[in-house]
């Protein structure tokens, strides 16, 4: 029964899971993105974490990044904990087309988002990760990577307001039952609330005229539970999309070897 320890190294969060051959996702946790903590110290909270599952290895790691200040640290932490070599997973490749200039510059959390929708459906597909920034990126039917849109997420237009006014306050963002605002707070609100799900109907629309239909939408990220009711299309939530594409790379990658 092959276990893997997937990790997604993102700009505020590491992600992991734990996915076994036989029960599927049987542990996930978040750590929070810190360059100054050391393979060791990652290491012993990876430790810690999989004590819960009563391991002390797994099989793999399979890992991706977009902080490559942390990637060495966590490849470490592999070779100490994984039977196996560690898999450092970035595009092109894995079954999935890439056009993209140059395809190495895509980041690698949109590429396993794009693999593992395109995995799912099989069809052209719009996938939306909506977090830190938002990114709206397509595949078309024959398997491609075609391109897409990164815009600023929630937190950085909460965070624009603030800083580029005099009188304006922070005020932590979300999306308010209301159709404006009667205070400043609640017009901030709204202002940044809806004017991100603004942003990604509109991005949203642009990738089906380039893919010439109007394809499914799979949603992720920390922002997509609370945007998709407002959201004027149907979507499907996958919380787990990105780690998921790892497990669709490191099962790739075993068959291209014969395993």
């Amino acid at each position: 029964m092959t276990q893997r320890l997937a990790i997604d190294i993102g700009n505020t969060h590491i992600k992991l899971g734990v996915y076994s051959q036989a029960a599927g996702w049987i542990g996930e946790w978040r750590l929070s993105t810190d360059v100054r903590r050391t393979a060791d110290e990652y290491r012993v909270a990876i430790s810690t974490l999989l004590s819960d599952l009563a391991l002390k290895q797994v099989d793999q790691i399979v890992l991706a990044s977009v902080v490559p200040l942390l990637t060495p640290a966590l490849v470490r932490v592999g070779e100490v904990i994984g039977r196996l070599a560690p898999l450092e997973v970035s595009p092109p490749g894995y079954g999935l087309g890439v056009r993209y200039d140059p395809p190495e510059a895509l980041g690698a959390d949109r590429f396993l988002n794009a693999l593992s929708a395109w995995q799912r459906m099989q069809r052209s597909v719009v996938i939306v990760d909506a977090g830190t920034t938002a990114t709206i990126d397509a595949v078309n039917g024959q398997g491609e990577f075609i391109g897409g849109a990164i815009a600023p997420g929630p937190h950085f237009l909460a965070d624009a307001l603030a800083n580029g006014t005099a009188k304006l306050p922070h005020i932590p963002p979300s999306v308010p039952n209301l159709m404006i605002g009667h205070s400043t707070q609640t017009a901030i609100q709204v202002g940044v609330g809806y004017g991100f799900v603004g942003i990604v109907e509109a991005l949203v629309g642009r990738a089906w005229q380039a893919l010439g239909e109007s394809a499914p939408v799979v949603l992720t990220g920390g922002w997509a539970a609370r945007i998709q009711p407002y959201l004027g299309f149907s979507s499907s939530l996958e919380p787990r999309l990105t780690l998921d594409g790892l497990i669709v790379a490191a099962e790739y990658a075993n068959r291209q070897r014969g395993g």
